[in-house]
């Protein structure tokens, strides 16, 4: 959450960088999982419903270096139908 170009997109729309990120990912149409409990951060997810990001927001963020937790290459055997993470993935969303 201390990326730059989040903390200035949070900035010119006066959201949080948590609400930029969970916005962008919305509006990739995927699917968001959160997990809290407390009532205010809870208010503060639902925020991201009555605002949307521009165009060059999102030309900013989709420069961001990726970074992944997971790799899947636990899903990956010479002995399954996934030899390599390319064919387990195209790349295609």
């Amino acid at each position: 959450m201390d990326n730059q170009v989040l903390i200035e997109i949070a900035k010119a729309h006066g959201k949080t960088v948590a609400q930029v990120s969970l916005r962008w990912i919305y509006e990739q149409g995927a699917t968001i999982a959160v997990k809290s409990y407390k009532r205010d951060r809870l208010q503060e997810n639902l925020g991201i419903f009555d605002w949307a990001l521009r165009e060059d927001d999102n030309d900013k963020i989709n420069q961001i270096p990726q970074q992944r937790i997971i790799s899947n290459e636990y899903s990956v055997s010479d002995h399954g139908p996934f030899k390599s993470l390319e064919v387990l993935w195209d790349g295609e969303i």
